[in-house]
């Protein structure tokens, strides 16, 4: 609803128009808030369908950048709502598709808006959101037992991404992509730039062009 005022909405649309930000919108229920002018809502549903909470941001429409001068720069619904002695248990963003496509290769990402994007470009891949960089843990990754899980950490995160895999190995086996480790410039390290920042300088079609098997 009012994604005519969503920001990041119309961002996807710019990005990939109408026909996929709906696809988009409807897979990952993305929301809209008042609490700032052109705010989205991320929700975590896990894989049961319950809503655990929602974080609001609020993006550029343009380049599709987080607007910082928000504060704080992230709010949370349950936060934003008031709501008395509430206790919040996070989920991974995405984690409702698990469900879903119970056979299908699993990547992790650090941010929404990522997961969301990369999904698009890498649909081989089932794209969730730890939330943060410090958003792995054993509570949340526990649902990922038994699959097939790629974690793709942004710049300068790898090595504690690295770790993690290997203290949550107990729970299935998790490879960590060095991909953008491997060809990031200086430059691009320094802004600690993510998978969908390298995406999204593709159009849509001339990316699968590319990665389609000779």
């Amino acid at each position: 609803m009012n994604y005519e005022r969503n920001n990041f909405v119309k961002f996807l649309i710019g990005l990939f128009g109408n026909e996929i930000a709906e696809k988009l919108i409807s897979q990952y229920f993305i929301g809209t808030s008042k609490h700032w002018n052109g705010a989205t809502v991320f929700y975590q549903i896990d894989n049961e369908g319950k809503i655990r909470t929602g974080k609001i941001i609020l993006y550029n429409p343009v380049t599709g950048k987080r607007n910082k001068e928000t504060k704080p720069p992230v709010q949370w619904v349950h936060k934003a709502l008031k709501l008395p002695d509430y206790e919040l248990k996070q989920c991974l963003f995405g984690e409702h598709i698990l469900s879903i496509e119970p056979l299908k290769p699993v990547a992790i990402v650090e941010s929404e808006k990522t997961a969301i994007i990369a999904s698009i470009y890498l649909p081989q891949y089932i794209w969730l959101a730890s939330g943060a960089k410090e958003g792995l843990n054993n509570e949340k990754c526990k649902v990922l037992s038994g699959r097939n899980v790629t974690l793709f950490p942004d710049l300068n995160c790898f090595e504690k991404w690295n770790s993690k895999a290997k203290e949550l190995s107990s729970i299935t086996r998790f490879q960590v992509s060095s991909l953008l480790e491997d060809r990031a410039t200086e430059a691009d390290k320094i802004q600690g730039l993510d998978i969908a920042d390298y995406l999204v300088k593709f159009k849509l079609d001339k990316f699968i062009n590319i990665s389609k098997p000779n």
